[in-house]
This record gives C-alpha cells, structure tokens and sequence, in this order.
C-alpha cells in the first residue's frame, strides 16, 4: 500500500478479483448461511481491542465482520463494490486506503491475506505507516483445516481455489521481516458449521490449553518492532510508592535518591498508617527539595487502591510503581526503565526469581505461592512469567485509562494490584516484558503479605475469572 492510487490495481490476485466479481449471489449466499461463524469471530475480537477510536478493515468478500465490532468508526476496503452493505453509520468503505486514515487508525484488521497480491510487501508498508501504539490484527487458518478448506473449495466453489497457501505457522517467520512482532495469539472456531447450542460449547471448549490447536481460525495480533525515536531525556517520571506503617524505611529513600536526576517526582501515598509515617515523608521533602516529593492520603481500603490513587494524580509520562521496603535497588529501577525507553517494550514486570536472593528476602511459602502463579500467568499469557507479585512495574501512564477501565473486574477485588496491572496490560495487547532484579531482605517492618491461605484463594479466582472473560466469554 505505498500509495493509494495504486492499491486497487496492486492490492488483490487476479484470480480472486475475478472470482468475487463473478460469484457474488453464491458468495453473498454463503455469507448468510455462516453469519455464525463472523459473529463468533467479531465477537472474538472485541474482546481483543479495548475502547478503539477507529478501525481499518481490510477484507474479501468478508466484511460481515465489521456487523458487530465496537468502535466509534469502522473503515472498510473490500475487494468489490458488491460487498458494501452498510449495517450502521460508523462504516466507511473506501476504494482505496490513503497512508493519513492507516496513520489515524488504532486497530488494523486484515482479513484478507490469503488474497493479496503481495502480503510482505503490504505488512511492511502497513508497519511503515501506523502509529507506534495501533495494533495489527490478522486473521488465519492453521494448516490442517487450510488443507481441508482447500478440497472444500474445489467441491463446493464458495472461494478461489487458487490463492495464497499462508498457514499461521508460515506467517509466523513473516512477521519479523516485516518490522512486527507478536503481541498476542488466539485460537478461536474448532466447529465451523452451526449445531444449536453445541456449536458454541464447543468452540468455547476448545479455546482450552492443548486443544485449541485443533482450532480452524487464529488471531494475531502484532505491533511494531521497532518505535519512534524520540528525544525522552525530558520527561517526567512519577514513582509511587504505596506506604502504610513504613516510617522506618522512608528516610531510607535519602540514600537512593542520589540515583535519580531532578525530572523524577515521588508520589508517597500513606494509607492511614499508625507511626509516623507521614512526617517522615515531609522531613524528606525538605531535605530534598531538588526533587519534587508529595505526599497524598490513600483511601485506607487496600495497597491496589492506595496505587491507583497515586497513578491518577501522577503527572509523568512513565509510572514506576515501587514498594516503600526498599527491596529492590534503583539501580535496578534505572537499567529497567531504560529498557521501556529504548526498546518496544510497552510495561514492564520486574521480577525478583532469576537473580539470586539475598538471605530472609523472600519466605518460603510466598517463594511457591509466587511460582504456582507464575506457572498460571505463563499459560494465560502464552508466554514465560516468573513473577507475577514483585511490587515493581513500570508503563507509560497513556496506557493506564484502558488499564484502569477493568480494575477490580477479574472475578473479585486485586488487594496489591499486580493481577489487575498485568491483566489488563495483556487484554489491551501491551508488550509485556519482565526485566530481572535483586531482591533484598526488608530493611525495616514487617510484610503485609499476610493471610497467605485467603489471598491465595482470592487470587487464583482473579486468574480463573481472567481466562474466562479473556478466551472463553465473548
């Protein structure tokens, strides 16, 4: 797509130009016979894309996918006027597709791979144009049912039987040559022809681990590899760090300060605590007036809450959010957060079990409680996780009002916040990356990871209720 004049003659295979122009009744029938199955797609996809401003759709012959997406506009390029049914007023076809709309979308469908001319090209012109926080999504078939809908064209015609062969394992060594990289995958659709009541059991039973690789359909969803270069020496970035009964350990914090430039502000929220923990906070901020420290009253109903409050009222593009024991080093803080700037990386989960721990730092129930989630974050997220509960995480603070939107929502109230954090950054389709830290003993205080045996129970319920409402809800 280098530029819109050339899109309609460049776009499409020849062979399935002809087809869709001189099959439009059958294909229009088959369209009405499998409205199920584009449902159960769209379907999918909402759940996939959170608040989208403006969509692009790319598409043959299939755009009765756009009948039930949620976003405030939906813009269509199809293969053939034929196909233009207009179902609301946020669609927009287009004839051709100009780089100013690819630039203003923030979720670009493609529907249509299997009849382009030339895919590579078009990914590689598409990661050329969008903004560094759109979202490509592609729908594919995995290679058994490609082989299987191949014969069923020839016998029942409702396709080209000539067009690009592109299993989803094949797209997968694509990508990359094409400045995108992967963000999420999803299996979706083991049964594409409608049974009442069964069809949908089972297509939701095998979206289930192991299963779901008998799946017909995949969705990838992908970002671009390689972001904008900006100059980020200027930004602000707001560290919060929740505090209830630390008195001790805040003037703690005069030493690490040393570690910091002046653009950083320290956001203290003191959660109704008991000692004197508040006017340590102000005996720092006058010690340190290079920096810009605040103080602010956490609601006083959990560590999540008092973090949030925080994250609000944060001025920063960045948000670190760090815990007032002092159980990870800021120098560990820094080397982190120059990942985030300078790489694709969107949030980052610190973790605190690849490096050894020094002694006492970690007890060892919560060493297993903190595994055994690991090990259920790994296969939600379809990718390694090795701590789910270090209190350290660090994002852009434009990520937190899709982030925020489902707090509290996985099933029961996240007490510390960490499920809701790395929740929510994967249903938004953020590049999740987990940078390794030292993890020291408490200087001062106690844990408040108490009642080890109810949060464990609460958070395996978050986890549960997440994979539901993330692959098995529509």
């Amino acid at each position: 797509m280098k530029n819109s004049e050339k899109v309609e003659n460049n776009y499409y295979l020849e062979n399935s130009l002809f087809f869709f122009k001189n099959n439009v009744k059958k294909r229009l029938n088959f369209l009405k016979k499998k409205n199920f199955l584009f449902s159960e797609i769209s379907g999918f996809i909402n759940s996939c894309i959170n608040n989208s401003k403006k969509i692009l759709i790319l598409c043959a012959g299939n755009s009765l996918i756009s009948k039930n997406l949620n976003s405030s506009e939906i813009n269509i390029k199809e293969i053939s006027d034929d196909y233009k049914i207009n179902y609301n007023d946020k669609l927009r076809y287009h004839t051709q597709v100009s780089d100013l709309l690819v630039s203003e979308c923030d979720n670009i469908i493609i529907a249509d791979i299997e009849h382009q001319l030339n895919p590579a090209k078009n990914l590689l012109d598409l990661s050329n144009k969008i903004n560094d926080d759109a979202r490509i999504i592609i729908l594919s078939k995995n290679l058994i049912w490609m082989i299987l809908i191949k014969i069923l064209k020839y016998l029942f015609g409702f396709s080209p039987k000539k067009n690009n062969f592109l299993p989803s394992s094949y797209l997968y060594n694509l990508y990359s040559s094409c400045n995108l990289e992967i963000v999420r995958t999803e299996r979706i659709i083991a049964m594409p022809i409608y049974i009442p009541l069964i069809t949908n059991f089972v297509n939701k039973l095998f979206r289930l681990p192991i299963l779901n690789i008998f799946c017909v359909s995949s969705i990838t969803i992908l970002k671009k590899m390689r972001k904008t270069i900006k100059n980020n020496n200027n930004q602000i970035i707001s560290i919060i760090i929740p505090c209830k009964d630390e008195g001790k350990n805040i003037p703690l914090f005069s030493d690490q300060l040393s570690n910091l430039s002046n653009n950083y502000e320290l956001l203290f929220g003191d959660d109704k605590s008991k000692d004197n923990t508040k006017n340590e906070i102000a005996k720092l901020s006058q010690k340190h007036k290079d920096f810009k420290i605040i103080q602010y009253d956490g609601p006083g109903i959990c560590k999540s809450e008092n973090v949030y409050k925080g994250i609000d009222i944060a001025r920063g593009e960045i948000i670190i959010i760090y815990d007032a024991d002092l159980t990870v080093d800021f120098k560990d803080i820094n080397f982190a957060l120059e990942i985030l700037r300078n790489t694709n990386t969107d949030f980052i989960n610190c973790t605190r079990m690849i490096y050894p721990q020094k002694n006492k730092a970690m007890k060892i129930l919560n060493f297993f409680g903190n595994s055994f989630f690991a090990i259920l974050f790994s296969i939600l997220f379809k990718k390694k996780i090795t701590d789910t509960l270090c209190g350290t995480k660090i994002f852009y603070k434009k990520h937190w009002e899709k982030i925020k939107i489902d707090n509290g929502k996985w099933g029961a109230q996240d007490l510390w916040g960490d499920f809701d954090l790395l929740i929510g950054a994967y249903k938004n389709n953020l590049k999740i990356n987990e940078v390794p830290v030292v993890y020291y003993e408490r200087k001062e205080g106690e844990t408040k990871m108490t009642s080890l045996f109810s949060n464990t129970i609460r958070m395996f319920w978050i986890v549960i209720s997440a994979y539901y409402k993330l692959r098995l809800k529509k």
